[in-house]
């Protein structure tokens, strides 16, 4: 891409800045939810153990954790609106896959940044039963099994895209399709770990490759250098 054609921020490829925004919110989720999730059981935990677990997030340092999270899956929303936008310069003339691409990030980023089942359950811990505060593990973790769809449908929408037009590498767009596929799918089977686990692994593997590449400005075509879209 020539500096002529590069949309630039202070001097800035806009495509750079849109990686950077993208690894470094995946590295401050990750590392977040990690470290913020002591003892997490599975999703289909007992009532005891999502009962227990809800308890020990009753802490300061969980719930400050938890803010930063919240922050860190807004700084993704910027990078996922804009892989979107940069993908739009070579979606069709009805830019349909681009503008789902667009809603599918908005809605992933609502269900994470307003998920407050576990931190309501933990700051009323003492005044709730164990079914109570196991209904808050639920609430939380149902919305954990929601959020697959849009992030399934980001991927799945921008892989198309890459496929159709060539503007990044056509691994990359196959890639998209599959995990997007996987994660939509893994709805139905949300209670075995493994069935859901390796799609959504894959997912944030995609999301952060494309993060580099834009980083590395070596995966990004010009719109007239790329094939039509569909």
């Amino acid at each position: 891409m020539t500096d002529r054609d590069e949309l630039v921020v202070r001097g800035i490829p806009l495509a750079r800045i849109v990686g950077i925004t993208g690894v470094v919110a995946t590295v401050l989720l990750f590392g977040t939810f990690i470290s913020g999730s002591p003892g997490e059981p599975t999703l289909n935990a007992t009532t005891a153990e999502a009962a227990e677990y809800v308890r020990g997030l009753d802490a300061t340092w969980v719930r400050q954790l938890e803010a930063v999270g919240d922050i860190a899956m807004f700084v993704l929303l910027w990078f996922m609106v804009g892989l979107a936008l940069l993908l739009r310069r070579v979606d069709a003339d009805v830019p349909v896959r681009s503008t789902m691409a667009m809603l599918s990030a908005v809605l992933a980023a609502a269900f994470v940044i307003f998920d407050v089942g576990d931190a309501a359950g933990a700051h009323r811990a003492t005044d709730l039963d164990p079914g109570q505060l196991a209904y808050a593990y639920d609430v939380s973790h149902f919305g954990l099994a929601n959020v697959w769809l849009p992030f399934g449908g980001f991927a799945f929408a921008c892989g198309w895209i890459i496929i159709s037009s060539g503007a990044m590498p056509r691994w990359l767009g196959r890639w998209g399709l599959i995990s997007g596929m996987g994660l939509a799918l893994a709805q139905f089977v949300w209670t075995v770990e493994v069935a859901w686990l390796l799609p959504y692994l894959a997912f944030w593997l995609w999301l952060l490759t494309i993060a580099v590449l834009l980083i590395r400005r070596r995966g990004f075509g010009l719109p007239e250098e790329a094939t039509g879209g569909a």
